[in-house]
């Protein structure tokens, strides 16, 4: 791509911007000056144009590590470029987030900023949510810069990824969208949408970048790469957008209102990059592989075009951050930590089985996870009967069964409690450690993945090097040492229970995410060290570790009996006691909530590795039979 396209690419990406951002700002009131108004227009305006910095630099940054992680091959021209490209993307981030950390404050303090830097500020910074929120991004931002331009390892590549993607969150905890009765519930949800958008949008700033160093072939593949993370991008954006959208505009009045007509706006430029993705996967990425060259320059063609609706977009979403949203007239059946207790009372019935059963509180994380889960397994299952080999049909419906658990946890009725009641939060991290475990394992979904997913040879790292090089060591460490498996669950016991993730998950669905992902995790390496098919010798090890792990279980479970009071404070100040004392809802039923969900897990445990104990002499003779390279001992592990 010429100098003189990539020119035109971001003329169009900051025009399109700037002029979105104006009509939105304008139309959606933010830039009406107060009556008392002492900021002034700079402050006003500077503030919008901050966050679009932001949100484009963030981008820039997020999309190169991604891609520099995920498609490119490692050590070549175009990764180093899409390296240095991240961190000058971060440094100007660094600077977004500083200027509009310093114009927040002008605004709220309602100071012109001819006063110059002060001690007030200072004061903000340190001592303010939003000071110390804008300071965190800020250098958040500056660090990520540094790591770019000295990124040498596969593994600080990852790293420094992770605290990209980090680096969104302290505004967006503080971000207006969040605010409000319901803000515990659309935080994870407004992170998702921005970490998306930046994926997205980042990806295919770096593509114009990159296709002057890239080869016409290489080009072809790279874009087919970028254009599946797209696509799971679009489905994510869309579900975040939709629940981010029906939680506030729940009226006519309000579809109607200024921000409802620009979300409406954002709607449609979304189709319409929904209508790029699929002339990008059916006809610009097939044209590329036919013809190289031509195919090359069609591609630059729509990508400038693209680039344009992304930064009509990304204007939208900088002014939408500043107008105010219509009042919401009906509090739902969230589950909300954050909702007052009188709230609760009318609105939450009393918890029973039935309320368990039929409560309904959509997360956005955990909905995105367990419908890719269950694409990405099928896809899985339909190219092996393409290839003509086979799979287990238990196997399938283990899978979509235990998604389908993790889906009602998440998302039902006990999603629904675990936001008031203490024993709920049990219940919830007991079946995502023990229950949903028991079905995800044994259906080896690794196994799949090296069967069906086919390895690189660019020196890039997909879905297959990742499992091969980062997840199967892990997993094999486990398979010949089980004993691991009593401390990685003693240790997500005392992580959920007894720091401040415990506090974080009351009140928080940040917290709670990290909560469930923790439980989660814990339970399927636990579960895959114990029954994983080894020799008999290592199964009579297993008995003895579950022996072990009942005996934590049964001491977690009297922990938490005789310190619920105390455990419970951070449900019982976020929302009360809004049943009064009612004997489904007493803490001290966390207690029996473990003892006898632990007992389901060891018991089926126990069986599955007195199983591999009595096969244990068969497997080995057939798997020295196999020879190494078809050794698929980590089958249930996988």
């Amino acid at each position: 791509m010429s100098l003189r396209t990539q020119v035109a690419a971001w003329l169009v990406l900051l025009t399109a911007g700037m002029l979105s951002l104006t009509w939105a700002y304008t139309y959606g009131g933010g830039a009406n000056p107060g009556l008392l108004d002492r900021a002034g227009p700079a402050v006003t305006w500077g503030l919008a144009t901050a966050k679009l910095v932001f949100n484009l630099a963030s981008a820039g940054t997020i999309g190169a590590l991604v891609l520099a992680a995920f498609a490119l091959p490692r050590h070549g021209a175009a990764h180093e470029r899409a390296l240095r490209f991240a961190g000058w993307s971060a440094s100007a981030w660094s600077g977004g987030a500083a200027v509009h950390t310093y114009a927040s404050f002008l605004f709220i303090a309602n100071t012109a900023p001819s006063t110059g830097l002060s001690e007030a500020f200072l004061t903000y910074l340190t001592k303010i949510d939003a000071g110390r929120a804008g300071a965190l991004a800020t250098l958040i931002a500056g660090a990520v810069a540094v790591a770019c331009f000295r990124l040498r390892s596969t593994r600080l590549l990852a790293a420094t990824t992770a605290t990209a993607f980090a680096g969104l969150l302290p505004l967006v905890m503080k971000s207006h969208a969040s605010g409000g009765t319901d803000h515990a519930d659309s935080t994870t949800a407004i992170f998702l949408h921005a970490a998306t958008a930046a994926v997205w949008v980042g990806g295919l700033m770096v593509l114009v970048v990159l296709r002057k160093v890239l080869t016409p072939d290489q080009l072809g593949v790279t874009v087919r790469r970028y254009s599946s993370l797209a696509l799971i991008c679009f489905i994510a954006l869309t579900v975040t957008g939709s629940l981010g959208a029906l939680a506030r505009i729940t009226t006519v009045e309000a579809l109607l209102s200024p921000y409802g007509v620009i979300v409406l706006a954002k709607l449609g430029i979304l189709v319409i990059l929904g209508v790029f993705g699929a002339v990008h996967r059916h006809w610009s990425i097939n044209r590329m592989e036919k013809n190289p060259r031509r195919g090359g320059r069609l591609f630059a063609a729509l990508a400038v075009a693209e680039l344009g609706v992304m930064g009509a977009a990304s204007g939208m979403a900088a002014a939408l951050a500043r107008t105010e949203p219509p009042q919401s007239t009906s509090a739902g059946l969230t589950g909300n930590a954050n909702a007052n207790a009188g709230e609760s009372a009318t609105v939450l019935p009393e918890p029973g089985l039935l309320e368990y059963i039929s409560g309904w509180a959509p997360d956005p994380l955990w909905s995105l996870v367990c419908g890719f889960a269950v694409f990405a397994y099928l896809a899985g299952v339909r190219r092996l009967r393409a290839d003509g080999r086979s799979w287990p049909l238990y196997r399938t419906v283990l899978w979509l069964a235990g998604v389908a658990v993790l889906f009602v946890v998440t998302n039902g009725g006990v999603h629904v409690y675990q936001g008031y009641l203490f024993n709920a939060h049990v219940l919830t991290q007991m079946m995502l450690t023990a229950v949903v475990p028991l079905l995800l394992v044994p259906a080896a979904p690794l196994t799949l993945v090296r069967r069906t997913v086919r390895a690189r040879t660019d020196g890039s790292t997909g879905i297959n090097e990742f499992v091969e090089h980062t997840v199967q060591p892990g997993l094999a460490v486990l398979n010949k040492d089980p004993v691991l498996a009593i401390f990685i669950l003693a240790a997500s016991l005392i992580t959920i229970y007894y720091t401040p993730l415990l506090d974080w998950a009351a009140t928080g669905q940040v917290g709670y995410s990290a909560m469930s992902l923790l439980a989660l995790l814990s339970g399927c390496l636990a579960t895959a060290a114990l029954t994983g098919t080894q020799d008999s010798g290592l199964a009579r090890q297993r008995l003895l570790v579950l022996t072990g792990t009942a005996a934590l279980y049964a001491f977690g479970g009297w922990k938490i009996t005789e310190q619920a009071p105390a455990m419970e404070l951070p449900w019982y100040t976020a929302v009360g006691r809004p049943w009064g004392p009612l004997p489904a809802a007493a803490a001290e039923i966390g207690g029996p909530v473990m003892w006898s969900t632990a007992a389901l897990w060891l018991a089926v445990t126990a069986v599955m590795a007195i199983k591999h104990h009595h096969r244990g002499p068969r497997a080995a003779d057939a798997r020295r039979a196999n020879g190494p390279g078809r050794d698929l001992h980590m089958d249930m592990a996988s």
